[in-house]
């Protein structure tokens, strides 16, 4: 049975987060995570913490960051 819909959004915000994506023996990502609930638990158990640390998530990407966020220099 594959990941949850929950389980899911949660790998997700990880990866968001700095959570690394396994790599196999060839080096291509390894996104077994999602293949079933006890590895996707497995994965969340693993970098769980960074849901409680202070590390910020990567907003670079979303609309409305600060000009801090990506660089940005204001136009005066």
């Amino acid at each position: 049975m594959p990941a949850t819909d929950k389980q899911i959004c949660l790998i997700e915000e990880l990866h968001l987060r700095g959570a690394i994506i396994p790599a196999d023996d060839d080096g291509d990502p390894d996104f077994s995570a999602y293949d079933s609930i006890q590895q996707a638990d497995a994965y969340i158990k693993k970098w769980g913490h960074l849901m409680h640390s202070s590390t910020p998530r990567n907003k670079s990407y979303e609309p409305g960051c600060s000009m801090g966020d990506w660089g940005g220099i204001p136009n005066c």
